[in-house]
C-alpha cells in the first residue's frame, strides 16, 4: 500500500459514511494482521510528517496508540510481545520518528505522539530497552521551544502513569528534575503540565522524600503552585498535596502550617475546582489516620504512628467545613459533585477520627441553622447532622430530640431540603435505630407518605427503610415491623415499577428495602410473602420473555434486582418455597438466553439457584442435567471473575443440599477447579472459596472422594506454602483468607472420609498438615478465623483418627501450645474448638 493510499484509508475512518469507514477500518485490521511490522511503521510515517494534514497525522497516531496498548492485562502482554518480537530497526525506525513529532508544531500530531512514546516505553523500559529515553526527554526540557517542554512533560506524565515503579526507579531522580523545571518555567501551559507530570511521578519518588533537602524542595515546589494566581495551577498543585498525603503521610509534619493556611484559604474563598481538591486533601488525611487506627489495633507490631493532624486542626477545620456545607446553587443538579458535598463527607471523616471531640463545634451551627427560613442553611444544618451520626459516642439524646424536626422537614416546599433530610433519617436508622424504635409509628407513617415523593427523595426513603429493617431480626413469630409489613411491602412493590424508577437509583432502593423487609420479618409475615411471590415472578418472566419491553441495561438490572427478592424469598421460607421452585428455576437458568454476553444477572441468577438449593435441599437433585452447563460456563470464566466466584460458591451450596448425589458431577468440576487454582489470569480472589468449595465437596461425597484426593492435597500444599510482606496488608488479607479456605479444605476432607469409615487414606498427610499448622501459627500476621480454622483442624484430625496420630501429635509440642492459647481466646467459638480439642489430644 503505497503512502497515498494509506493516508486515504485513515482519512476513511472518520468519513460521515458508515459504510465508508467500516471498510476503511477493515483495510486497516487486515494491513495490521498480514505485515505489523510495515502497518507500524507507515503510521509512524504519518504521524511525523509535517506535510501531511493535521486531522491525518491526528489519526495516524491515535491507530498507533491502539497497537501499542490494551487494558486487558492478558492483550496487553501479547501487545507488548507483538511489538519486542519485532526487529530492532523497525522499533528504532517507530521510535525516531514519533520522538521527533514532540517538537512538531502540529498540535494534534504533538498531543498524539505523547501517548505513543509512553506506551513504547511502557513495554521497553521494563525489558532494559531503550535505555536512552529518558536521557532524551530531559535534554528536551533545555531546549527553547516551550510546545517541546510541554509535550515532554506530558510524555513523561503519562510514563509514570503506566509504567510499574520499579522500571523508572533508577531514574526517578531524572525525572524529578525534569519534572520540578517544568512547573517552574514561566509558561503557564508548561507549568500545568508539569504539575500534572509531577501527580504522576509522586509514587516514583519515594527515595526522594526520604532525603529532607530533596523533599523540601519538592514540597516547596508543591505549595509554591498552590499560591499562583492560576486558579487550574492552584488546583492541579492541590491534586499533587492529595496525593503527597496519601503516599507521604509520615513526612508531612513539617509543612502541615503552610498547607493547612493553603487549604484553609482555598476553602473559604477559591474556585470550586481548586476548593474541592483542598477538602480533598483533608479528606484523605481522615482516611490515612483513620488507617492507622485501624492497623494498629489489628497489626500494633507494625502498625504506624498517626501525627494526630485532625485532632490538631479541628477547632479551625470543622468552622470552614461548616461554611462550605452553605454554598449550594440555586438549583443544585443531583450526581454533581458540589463543595457542600465535599464538606458533608469530609466532615463525616473527621467525626470518624476525633469521635465526641467534634460534637461541640458543629452542634451550635445545627441548633442555629436547622430551622432557618433560608433553605440553603437549614439544609446545611440537616447535612451537619447527618455527617456526624457515626463516630461519638453520647448522641441518644440529641437524636431524640432532632426526629420530631427532621420528620416535620420531610414535608419541607424544598426538594433539596427533603432529599437530605431523607438521607440524615436514612443515616439514624442505620446507626441508632433502637431511637427510633422507640416512635417507630410516626417514622413509618411519614416514611410511607414520602415515597411518593421526587424519585431523589424517594430512594432515599428506601434506603432508610433499608436501615431500618435490617435493625430488626427475623426469628420471631412476631415483631415491631409486623404490624406495617403489608402495606410497606405493598407500597416498595408499586415504587419499583414508578414510571421514573429510572431515576435517582429509586428502582434499585425500592428493591433492595424491600429484600432488607423480607429478611427482617417474622414468621406472622410469610403468608403476605407468599403473596407476593406470583407478582414477582410474573415480573421477571415478562424481562425475558418480551425483550421489547426494556432497554438492554434495564433488563440487566431489573433481572438482578427481581433475582436478588427471589434468593431473599427463598431463604426466608426455606423448605416452603419448594411448591415456588418449578417457577423459579426455569426462570434462572432461561437469564443467560437473554443476553449476548455475561452480566450481573447472571451472578444474581446463579445466587438465587444456590439459595433454592439450600432451601430444598436433596430435592434439588432433579436440576442437576440443566444447571450443568450454566455452572461449568460459570467455573470456566475466568475473565468474568466474579461470576465464576459466585459459580463456586453455588458448588458448595449444591453440594451440601444434595450430598452425594453430587457425586456424578464432580469428575468435571473438580478437574476445572483444579485447572483454575493453576491459572494465572484468574483473580485471587477466588481461589480462597474454591479451596472451601473442596471440603464441600468431600464431605457431600465422602469415600468417592478418594479419586481426587491426592491432586487436591498436593494442590493445599502449595498454597500452604504461600508467604507476604507483613506490611502489605491487602495481601495479608488475601493469605488469610487462603488459609481459611484452607483449613476448611482439610476439615471437610477429614469428616467427609471419616463419616464413610475411609479416615486412614488421611493418615500419609497428617504430618504436612501438622506443618502448616505450625508454620501458620508461628506468623505474626495470621487471623482470629485462621486461628480457629487451625485449632478446628487439630481436633478434627485427633476425633477422626484417634490413637493412629498419636506419635504425631506427642511429638508436635506446638500442638499443645496452639490449644492451650486458643482456649484462653475471646472468641467463643475458638475456645470451645480448643477446650474440645485438648480433651480429645489428651485421650489418645
Amino acid at each position: 500500500m503505497d503512502a497515498t493510499m494509506f493516508t486515504n484509508v485513515l482519512a476513511g475512518c472518520v468519513n460521515t459514511d458508515h459504510n465508508v469507514r467500516v471498510q476503511a477500518e477493515q483495510v486497516l485490521a487486515d494491513f495490521k494482521n498480514n505485515n505489523f511490522a510495515v502497518y507500524v511503521q507507515s503510521l509512524a510515517n504519518e504521524l511525523a510528517n509535517n506535510e501531511k494534514p493535521p486531522e491525518i497525522r491526528r489519526i495516524a497516531g491515535s491507530v498507533l496508540k491502539l497497537a501499542l496498548y490494551a487494558k486487558d492485562e492478558n492483550e496487553k502482554r501479547n501487545v507488548a510481545q507483538r511489538w519486542l518480537s519485532l526487529d530492532a530497526n523497525v522499533r528504532n525506525s517507530v521510535k525516531n520518528a514519533a520522538f521527533s513529532t514532540l517538537a512538531s508544531p502540529c498540535q494534534p500530531a504533538r498531543q498524539a505522539t505523547t501517548q505513543v512514546v509512553s506506551y513504547i516505553a511502557c513495554i521497553e523500559l521494563p525489558v532494559k530497552a531503550w535505555p536512552e529515553l529518558i536521557d532524551l526527554l530531559l535534554k528536551n526540557m533545555n531546549e527553547p521551544n516551550d510546545e517541546l517542554k510541554q509535550s515532554t512533560l506530558e510524555t513523561l506524565g503519562y510514563i509514570c502513569e503506566e509504567t510499574d515503579v520499579q522500571s523508572l526507579a533508577l531514574q526517578s531522580n531524572q525525572i524529578l528534575t525534569a519534572v520540578c523545571k517544568g512547573i517552574q518555567e514561566k509558561n503557564p501551559e508548561v507549568s500545568l503540565t508539569g504539575l500534572r507530570a509531577m501527580c504522576n511521578a509522586l509514587e516514583f519518588v519515594k527515595s526522594n522524600f526520604e532525603k529532607e533537602i530533596e523533599r523540601n524542595f519538592i514540597m516547596q515546589v508543591i505549595c509554591d503552585s498552590c499560591e499562583s494566581t492560576s486558579p487550574k495551577l492552584r488546583q492541579i498543585a492541590l491534586e499533587c498535596l492529595v496525593k503527597v498525603g496519601n503516599l507521604y503521610y509520615d513526612k508531612l509534619a513539617p509543612y502541615m502550617q503552610r498547607i493547612f493556611a493553603i487549604t484553609l484559604k482555598a476553602i473559604k474563598q477559591d474556585e470550586e475546582e481548586v476548593t474541592l481538591q483542598a477538602i480533598e486533601f483533608w479528606c484523605t488525611i481522615c482516611d490515612e489516620e483513620s488507617e492507622i487506627f485501624f492497623e494498629q489495633e489489628e497489626y500494633p507490631e507494625t502498625a504506624r504512628q498517626s501525627q494526630h493532624f485532625i485532632k490538631g486542626s479541628l477547632q479551625y477545620l470543622v468552622p470552614h467545613l461548616l461554611e462550605a456545607l452553605t454554598k449550594q446553587d440555586d438549583e443544585p443538579e443531583e450526581d454533581l459533585w458540589t463543595v457542600p458535598n465535599a464538606a458533608g463527607t469530609c466532615l463525616s471523616l473527621v467525626t470518624n477520627v476525633v469521635e465526641d471531640e467534634v460534637v461541640p463545634i458543629v452542634m451550635p451551627f445545627i441548633e442555629k441553622c436547622i430551622t432557618n427560613p433560608n433553605w440553603k442553611f437549614k439544609e446545611a444544618a440537616t447535612l451537619a447532622f447527618g455527617a456526624i451520626l457515626e463516630g461519638p459516642k453520647n448522641l441518644s439524646a440529641m437524636i431524640a430530640n432532632a426526629m420530631p424536626v427532621l420528620l416535620g422537614h420531610m414535608k419541607d416546599p424544598v426538594v433539596y431540603v427533603k432529599d437530605t433530610t431523607a438521607w440524615t433519617i436514612g443515616r439514624v436508622c442505620q446507626l441508632h435505630p433502637a431511637i427510633v424504635a422507640t416512635g417507630l409509628s410516626s417514622v413509618m407513617s411519614v416514611l410511607v407518605e414520602s415515597l411518593d415523593d421526587s424519585p431523589r427523595v424517594s430512594s432515599y426513603v428506601c434506603w432508610a427503610i433499608h436501615n431500618l429493617a435490617s435493625s430488626f431480626s427475623g426469628d420471631s413469630s412476631s415483631n415491631e415491623l409486623s404490624p406495617f409489613f403489608a402495606h410497606l411491602l405493598q407500597k416498595l412493590m408499586q415504587i419499583s415499577e414508578r414510571s421514573d424508577a429510572d431515576e435517582s437509583n429509586l428502582r434499585g432502593a425500592a428493591s433492595e428495602a424491600i429484600d432488607s423487609l423480607i429478611q427482617a420479618s417474622a414468621k406472622d409475615c410469610q403468608p403476605t410473602i407468599a403473596q407476593a411471590i406470583p407478582i414477582f415472578v410474573e415480573r421477571l418472566a415478562k424481562t425475558i420473555a418480551n425483550k421489547t419491553a426494556y432497554g438492554n441495561e434495564q433488563r440487566i438490572e431489573v433481572q438482578s434486582l427481581l433475582c436478588a427478592t427471589l434468593q431473599g424469598i427463598a431463604r426466608k421460607l426455606g423448605p416452603a418455597v419448594l411448591q415456588y421452585s418449578d417457577a423459579f428455576m426455569d426462570l434462572f437458568l432461561r437469564i443467560p438466553s437473554t443476553h449476548e454476553k455475561v452480566t450481573t444477572a447472571h451472578e444474581e441468577a446463579l445466587m438465587a439457584i444456590g439459595a433454592v438449593a439450600n432451601a430444598i435441599e436433596g430435592e434439588f437433585n432433579k436440576y442437576m442435567p440443566h444447571l450443568r452447563p450454566f455452572l461449568v460456563a460459570g467455573l470456566k470464566n475466568s475473565e468474568e471473575y466474579t461470576v465464576c466466584s459466585v459459580s463456586v460458591g453455588l458448588v458448595g451450596d449444591i453440594a451440601r443440599a444434595i450430598n452425594n448425589k453430587i457425586s456424578p458431577y464432580c469428575d468435571e468440576i473438580i478437574t476445572i477447579l483444579l485447572s483454575d487454582l493453576q491459572s494465572a489470569t484468574l483473580h485471587r480472589d477466588v481461589k480462597p472459596p474454591i479451596l472451601s468449595a473442596f471440603g464441600d465437596i468431600a464431605l457431600a461425597i465422602g469415600k468417592d472422594f478418594q479419586k481426587y484426593l491426592y491432586a487436591v492435597m498436593d494442590m493445599l500444599n502449595q498454597a500452604s506454602q504461600m508467604t507476604v510482606p507483613a506490611n502489605d496488608y491487602d495481601l495479608v488479607d488475601y493469605l488469610n483468607s487462603l488459609r481459611e479456605g484452607i483449613s476448611e479444605a482439610y476439615t471437610g476432607i477429614i469428616l467427609g472420609l471419616k463419616n464413610d469409615e475411609m479416615s486412614d487414606l488421611f493418615l500419609p498427610h497428617v504430618q504436612t498438615v501438622l506443618k502448616y499448622v505450625e508454620f501458620v501459627w508461628n506468623d505474626s500476621t495470621k487471623s482470629d478465623e485462621v486461628v480457629r480454622g487451625l485449632v478446628g483442624v487439630i481436633a478434627d484430625i485427633a476425633h477422626t483418627l484417634g490413637s493412629k496420630v498419636k506419635q504425631n501429635y506427642v511429638g508436635q509440642p506446638v500442638i499443645n501450645t496452639i490449644i492451650a492459647e486458643c482456649c484462653k481466646s475471646g472468641d467463643s467459638t475458638t475456645r470451645e474448638n480448643a477446650l474440645w480439642a485438648r480433651q480429645l489430644v489428651s485421650q489418645l
